[in-house]
């Protein structure tokens, strides 16, 4: 199995991809099987060897509208069913999903604790493309995006307990469900039949007694006239009380490179620190004025304590103290379904959803220096400043020495007694599909339907608004006294006619109440996110007419789809008058008119060495308001020579228009910190860009005219003064995904029950959408001139500094990733101690691939083989279970291969290469066990007990920098944060 496996590979890279999965195929057939499964459709029923297996049904299988036997997908399909639904235990199915191996991580309770929208969301991201290149459905129909101006969908909506199965198709399928669907499709099929009352209740809480999960939910069915009908609705609500980083000892500090704890705290302390400033507000150089008698802070008694610069160590601040690690969710969901025959052939349907989500983060307060209020800080004649520093500052200025002069007192404090910036998010969906579908003369199948779906993110947060705050740092003495807003008041009349009270910054918690209220916003920082979609479609599918291998079968349909959004943000962050930058609201909307058809031929049946030959194909048509005109397609062959062993191979073109926030997000203002290849350049210097420096910017080249033996430099605040606005383009186009799968299937008729499958497969998204990074825009305009590059920089035409660096989206990113997935699912009767059964099944990516090209400029970067972020070479999700009568145990084990965490060139990641951070770059193998244990009654009552992590493996080190993990994680979201957890819950049915 070894040496075929080998052989496979090298013929995959080698181009030979068909002949290699005839070779792993036949080998396959022949061999004992022990690998791991993405299967073709449902868990097959157990079946004794030498009895019958159950008559396959045709049937709609995602991936085509066209119904078949289950088994027989021509693409490949991987299932969860409500049976594994059950044995997993879990109340969110993006807990289920992300433990796939053809799943990346996506948005989760753990790594959005600093969104300022789409806190405690979770989403899918099939191979590691982006959630928005996964498009997700429900019963084969769109669902509307959980978040502003995006497609992708918050799984938060998705009712665990009312799902039938869940079915994942790897590759382009744009052809059959239209844009979005360039990794693939993630299709929630809920139950349509249901009779009685369910009832399920569960409790989690970790080994550390904290973390606590709570979940119930009740579900009821009854027949409508005499059997033409039926209804079901499910209740589900669940509670996630989440996690501080403070509670686990990874993240309970904070964190940079290899330092933890002091050394790498924030200087933005609840305190404050301060600095004395030159009369222009700038520095004042340490040759003038020593660095210790410059700085300064306080210790916990507020008693005055002299800094060498601002501090990271005693004087800092934890952030992590305070910081979630996984955050907070609640979620009520309210879903129905109701079916019923009008006339023989006609049935009505109805399917609606309504949820309620609330989440929260936490956050420490907001660090606000001077500079970002737009000030230049405390006046020197302020009375707040401590007498000791106010003595000092009147020495200096009294001396000969001008240079020392002090005009102002800047500081950076932790806003710990003024606002909060905490995000509250409280999101509700709605959702109703309806419709007609029935038959005709018993032959075709028709659907009209419509979809309506409306999301309400609504987000707030504390601020505080810059102007009072500019206001309340400049006050006065009138008094003999020490009463704020009696002997010290605001120096402006008029903002002390408008309630202006002056603010103290000068020490732990001295912010007067009442200061800190006037300098809060008084418009609710606020974000209020509305979609709206509505889909109109209608399709009609059936044999066309018999060939002499059977009826060719085909699909007709037409869409129309209308999407809106509209992000709602307060008028000062519209205006940048709060601590951040300034943001415009989101108002978009696009609508495309679609026709659609597939086809599925068989050419040859039941003839010597080919059972069954045919051919599938699938086109649609798409007219966007906003792109226009886009075709996609796919075309595909399935062979199956003898029983039990089937080929299957399709191509296809598909792809993803550009999204409302994309196209239409107005220009953000950024201070994000770039780089200049010019800044500390000399006449010498000899490097391409220095020359570029020299050469191409007038103002540089006059500067080392005058200055022959000078440096060009840029000041700190001059890097701190370079702004960028960021934002959407109208001329975006579609992104265009070529993908091709290439799988075989193995059912034995030796070995009943067993289904194996091995399916390899190849993406490559072009014209995908990105910005180029604002320092490369810089270096790339120097280097080449391109103006791709130029028309994103501003220089001051006098100094030469880059005054504003702008990014905005454009086609420019191309994605490649290919790799295998093998699975196997197989369920046997045992009859050893009685009614005793065995299943087992699994899901085993191999990566080979997965390449990054982020403009055409750059080289391809090949992150397969990195650990996590859906890069690792080789991850497996496997599950066997025991079952005897009324008893079940059932041990899942999931694997994520060891590597570089950050793509490393063999010289060291690019961020750093110093040792101690190579060690922490290398990743082990990482394993988790989980096991169940599960009595069902013939009363109808079952009582389940479960450890998910059983061995209670910890989360290895990684830092924020260099290696991007979720801000205070200081480890990667592919890892288990919270530890070992117990599950006890009940279920009956009435």
């Amino acid at each position: 199995m070894a040496n075929s496996l080998n052989s496979t590979l090298k013929m995959l890279r080698s181009g030979a991809a068909m002949q290699a999965f005839v070779l792993l195929g036949a080998g396959v057939a022949g061999s004992a099987i022990s690998v791991v499964p993405a299967m073709a459709q449902q868990q097959p029923e157990a079946v004794a060897v030498g009895q019958e297996e159950p008559a396959g049904t045709d049937i709609v299988v995602t991936g085509s509208r066209i119904a078949r036997p289950e088994a027989d997908s021509a693409v490949p399909i991987t299932v969860i069913d409500d049976t594994q639904l059950s044995l997993e235990g879990q109340q969110n199915i993006s807990d289920v999903l992300n433990e796939l191996p053809q799943v990346g991580i996506g948005q989760t309770r753990t790594n959005t604790n600093f969104s300022t929208s789409g806190t405690g969301t979770a989403t899918v991201n099939l191979r590691a493309l982006g959630s928005s290149r996964t498009l997700t459905l429900v019963n084969g129909r769109r669902f509307i995006g959980g978040f502003a101006g995006d497609s992708a969908v918050d799984l938060n909506n998705i009712p665990t307990d009312f799902l039938e199965r869940v079915e994942l198709v790897t590759g382009g399928s744009s052809a059959v469900y239209g844009s979005d669907a360039v990794a693939g499709v993630v299709n929630f099929i809920l139950r349509d039949k249901f009779k009685g009352i369910s009832v399920r209740g569960q409790s989690t809480l970790t080994g550390k007694g904290d973390a606590q999960r709570y979940f119930a939910s009740v579900t009821a069915g009854e027949t409508l006239g005499d059997g033409r009908g039926n209804i079901l609705v499910n209740y589900s609500y669940d509670r996630d009380e989440g996690l501080f980083s403070r509670q686990r000892a990874i993240s309970a500090q904070d964190c940079s490179g290899v330092v933890c704890g002091l050394g790498s705290f924030s200087s933005f302390a609840p305190q404050g620190q301060f600095r004395l400033l030159s009369p222009t507000g700038g520095a004042i150089a340490a040759v003038n004025l020593p660095t210790a008698n410059q700085f300064f802070s306080f210790n916990p008694d507020n008693s005055l304590a002299r800094l060498d610069g601002f501090n990271t160590g005693a004087f800092g601040f934890n952030r992590n103290g305070v910081r979630y690690i996984s955050v907070p969710v609640q979620r009520h969901l309210v879903s129905g379904i109701a079916n019923y025959e009008i006339t023989n052939g006609i049935k009505a349907f109805v399917e609606a959803t309504y949820s309620n989500v609330k989440s929260q983060a936490s956050l420490e307060a907001s660090p606000i220096a001077n500079a970002d209020l737009g000030s230049l800080g405390y006046n020197i004649d302020n009375p707040f400043i401590p007498a000791a520093v106010a003595a000092q500052i009147a020495g200096l200025n009294s001396d000969a020495n001008p240079a020392n002069d002090v005009g102002f007192i800047g500081f950076r404090r932790r806003q710990n007694e003024v606002f909060s910036r905490s995000n509250r998010a409280s999101r509700e969906t709605v959702r109703v599909a309806t419709g007609f579908k029935g038959e005709i003369a018993d032959r075709f199948n028709w659907e009209a339907s419509y979809v309506y779906g409306r999301l309400r993110d609504f987000n707030t947060t504390q601020d505080v608004d810059a102007a009072r705050y500019r206001n309340a740092l400049d006050a006065i003495r009138v008094g003999p006294g020490n009463v704020v807003g009696t002997d010290i008041v605001c120096r402006d009349v008029a903002a002390r006619a408008a309630g202006c009270v002056p603010i103290n910054l000068f020490g732990l918690n001295t912010a007067d109440p009442l200061a800190s209220a006037y300098v809060q916003s008084q418009v609710a920082k606020s974000e209020d996110i509305v979609n709206t979609q509505q889909v109109w479609s209608a399709n009609i599918a059936g044999p066309l007419f018999a060939l002499w291998a059977g009826d060719v079968g085909a699909s007709i349909g037409v869409e129309y789809r209308k999407e809106k959004t509209v992000d709602d943000l307060d008028f000062l962050t519209n205006t940048g008058g709060n601590s951040g930058n300034q943001i415009p609201d989101l108002v978009g909307q696009f609508n495309v008119k679609e026709v659609f058809g597939e086809l599925n031929v068989p050419l040859l049946k039941d003839k010597s060495f080919v059972k069954y030959l045919g051919l599938i194909g699938a086109a649609r048509y798409s007219d966007y308001s906003t792109i226009g005109n886009v075709f996609s397609w796919n075309a595909g062959a399935e062979f199956e020579p003898i029983s039990g062993l089937r080929f299957r191979g399709v191509y296809a073109v598909a792809n993803r228009a550009p999204n409302i926030g994309e196209l239409f997000s107005q220009p953000s203002e950024t201070f994000a910190a770039v780089s200049d290849p010019c800044d500390g350049i000399t006449a010498a210097t000899a490097t391409p860009e220095a020359v570029a420096c020299r050469a191409n910017v007038p103002a540089i080249g006059n500067f080392f005219t005058a200055n022959p033996t000078g440096t060009f430099q840029y000041s700190l605040a001059d890097i701190q003064g370079i702004n960028g606005f960021v934002g959407g383009n109208t001329a975006l186009k579609e992104e265009t995904a070529k993908t091709y799968t290439l799988g075989v299937t193995v059912s034995p008729q030796l070995v009943r029950g067993l289904i194996f499958t091995a399916d390899y497969y190849n993406i490559k998204i072009e014209d995908a959408i990105g910005s180029l990074g604002r320092s490369f825009s810089i270096q790339q305009c120097l280097l080449t001139g391109a103006p791709v590059f130029c028309s994103q920089v501003t220089r001051d035409s006098s100094t030469g500094f880059v005054t504003t660096v702008n990014g905005q989206l454009i086609n420019v990113v191309t994605l490649e990733t290919s790799g295998i997935d093998f699975g196997i699912r197989y369920q046997r009767q045992l009859n050893l101690l009685g009614n005793d059964r065995f299943s087992f099944n699994g899901n085993y990516t191999w990566l080979l691939d997965y390449k990054q090209q982020s403009d055409p400029t750059s080289a391809k970067i090949d992150s397969a083989g990195t650990y996590g972020n859906g890069f690792s070479t080789h991850r497996f999700n496997v599950r066997g279970t025991y079952s005897i009568d009324e008893f079940s145990f059932s041990w899942q084990t999931t694997f994520t291969s060891g590597g570089n965490y950050i793509y490393n060139d063999g010289t060291g990641p690019s961020v750093s290469n110093t040792p101690a951070v190579e060690a922490l770059n290398a990743q082990p193998d990482y394993w988790l066990h989980d096991a169940q244990a599960r009595f069902d009654l013939k009363s109808g009552y079952s009582f389940f007990f479960g450890i998910d992590n059983l061995f209670d493996k910890k989360p290895r080190y990684l830092p924020g920098t260099p290696f991007g993990t979720p801000t205070g994680l200081e480890t990667a979201a592919d890892y288990d944060v919270i530890g070992r957890r117990f599950t006890a819950g009940f279920k009956f049915k009435l």
